[in-house]
């Protein structure tokens, strides 16, 4: 009653009366954490530990000397060649080269602190001395020898010169791993592809010398044999690093073509050596394209076309090794997916994972006892009846 004896004030127009609605727990304990996590010390931080490079790896001087080295072996050998006869001596030092600065020098994708691996310049020195030796009247051949050699001592010595400055750096963290399979892959295909375009036979029709080279290449199934070669080498270099144009290599009609590619080296390879070796008894099928009167020289127009084949057949074999461990995998891993969800079925019935295992060992131990009974019992009946 008393309240109605006093006077009403006016709050005005922008009065309003605001609610506030209660806050969620899960907000307001992370609200009450937050300044808890603020204020905990930057030292709890997980730290790399001690002596590990903190940014990129520092390039050292005994891989990028090496580098260096081979690719002036590689300009050399690419060069006018002095020698023909010794012409696959320099191809296989090219695919040495090539594929150990892919997979272990500057061609790498990932970092490396791993000096070169010593066959591909030990190659160009003894391809480089054999075109200065040979040269004959070509004075071109000396000088990619010369740089054959420069390049292959460079990179034999590359660790020995940067071992100083290498020594001043941090400890190098491990190399990346490189597919084994796919790198040796690599190096076959580098094989046939050197190796096709050489000459595989001396090209003389009676006594004239045919225009030329009459290489590996002189055929359909050369060429054809050329393309999927290179598709294969790319393929091989995509699967060293495991690049994301993976499933390119691994499924589609590209998948094929990397099966038919090592069988048609095999071929071509398999071809050029029986036309080397039958010299002036060739059949017209293997005359037609590799002209030649003679015995042809093996060391000369025989070792192409045998690269070719040891490619191949390399080749092939990474690829059904490679294909023969995949399955394997592939089973064990789909073997360990059954016994995960037959532990977990088991877990949520609370049985035990073993106990739940047993059965199926006791199942497949019945079934191999049941064919060992039927085995004796048709002995024991062919016994009977003789």
């Amino acid at each position: 009653m008393e309240n109605k004896e006093k006077e009403i004030m006016s709050l005005g127009a922008s009065f309003e009366v605001v609610v506030e609605a209660p806050a969620a727990p899960a907000a307001a304990s992370a609200a009450a954490s937050a300044p808890a996590a603020a204020s905990a010390p930057a030292a709890a931080a997980p730290r790399p530990p001690a002596g590990a490079p903190s940014g990129p790896m520092p390039l050292r001087k005994s891989v990028s000397n090496g580098s260096i080295g081979l690719l002036i072996a590689l300009a050399g050998l690419m060069s006018p060649y002095g020698a023909p006869q010794f012409q696959a001596i320099a191809a296989l030092a090219i695919a040495f080269i090539v594929w150990d600065l892919a997979a272990n020098g500057l061609g790498r994708v990932k970092p490396t602190a791993t000096a070169h691996k010593p066959i591909g310049p030990a190659l160009a020195i003894i391809a480089g001395a054999l075109g200065i030796a040979m040269k004959g009247d070509n004075e071109f051949g000396m000088m990619g020898g010369i740089l054959a050699i420069l390049g292959g001592v460079l990179a034999i010595a590359a660790p020995a010169m940067g071992k100083g400055a290498d020594a001043k750096l941090p400890p190098a963290a491990p190399d990346a791993p490189v597919d084994e399979q796919f790198s040796k892959s690599f190096l076959a295909y580098m094989l046939v592809l050197v190796s096709l375009p050489l000459a595989w036979s001396n090209g003389l029709v009676d006594g004239v010398a045919t225009p030329g080279p009459h290489s590996g290449l002189n055929t359909y199934l050369g060429v054809v044999t050329f393309l999927c070669c290179v598709l294969g080498l790319w393929a091989s270099w995509s699967g060293m690093w495991k690049m994301w144009s993976m499933p390119a290599v691994t499924s589609g009609a590209l998948g094929l073509i990397l099966f038919l590619a090592p069988l048609e080296a095999l071929m071509m390879g398999l071809v050029g050596v029986v036309r080397v070796l039958m010299g002036d008894g060739a059949v017209d099928m293997l005359a037609g394209p590799w002209p030649g009167e003679g015995s042809q020289d093996f060391l000369q127009y025989g070792l192409p076309p045998l690269l070719t084949l040891v490619g191949g057949a390399y080749a092939g074999y990474e690829l059904f090794h490679g294909a023969k461990k995949g399955l394997a995998d592939n089973k064990a891993k789909q073997e360990a997916e059954v016994a995960a969800r037959k532990a977990a079925r088991a877990a949520r019935r609370g049985d035990d994972p073993a106990a739940a295992a047993a059965p199926e060992k006791d199942a497949k131990a019945d079934k191999k006892s049941k064919r060992a009974g039927a085995k004796d019992k048709k002995a024991g009946k062919g016994k009977g009846k003789k």
